[in-house]
C-alpha cells in the first residue's frame, strides 16, 4: 500500500529523525479537494492556477442561490481536472441554501455550502466520496 504525506507538513518530527505523518490515498485526495475548495484563488503563491474563484463573490449579497452553486460546480470542476489527476469521471454536487449558525447569542441566519464530490479512483476505478459543508460570508467551518 502507498502511502501519502499527511498534510498540513509537521517538520519536527524529522528533526527528530522520525518518519512524517503519512495517510492513505482516500485521505490524501480529500485533503487536496479541502485545500483547492478553501483556498483563494491566486492565494496560492507557487501555483496561481491553484484555488477557487468563487470565493471572490463571497461576500455578494446580489448573487442568487442556483447562480453561486452554479459558479461553485464550474470552479470545482476546473480545479478538479487540473490540480486532482488520482480520479475521474467526477460529479459536482453544490447546494446553498440559508440556514441558522448558532452564535454566542442565539443564532443567525447565514449562507451555507454543501458540497459533495463523487468519482473514481483512476488506481481501481473504486468509488471515492468527499462531502463538506461551510457558511460563508465570512467562511466558517460548523
Amino acid at each position: 500500500m502507498r502511502e501519502y504525506l499527511r498534510l498540513p507538513l509537521r517538520f519536527e518530527p524529522l528533526f527528530q529523525r522520525k518518519n512524517l505523518a503519512v495517510c492513505s490515498l482516500t485521505d490524501s485526495i480529500a485533503r487536496n479537494l479541502h485545500l483547492l475548495i478553501t483556498t483563494a484563488a491566486e492565494e496560492n503563491k507557487l501555483d496561481l492556477e491553484y484555488g477557487s474563484p468563487f470565493w471572490e463573490s463571497d461576500y455578494d449579497i446580489h448573487l442568487s442561490n442556483d447562480h453561486r452553486r452554479d459558479q461553485i460546480i464550474g470552479a470545482l470542476k476546473k480545479q478538479i481536472a487540473s490540480h486532482e489527476k488520482r480520479i475521474h469521471q467526477v460529479n459536482v454536487e453544490v447546494n446553498v441554501k440559508q440556514a441558522l449558525k448558532p452564535s454566542g447569542q442565539g443564532s443567525e441566519l447565514k449562507r451555507r455550502v454543501e458540497i459533495i464530490v463523487q468519482a473514481k479512483l483512476i488506481r481501481s476505478n473504486e468509488p471515492f466520496r468527499f462531502q463538506t459543508g461551510f457558511f460563508i460570508g465570512p467562511l466558517l467551518f460548523d
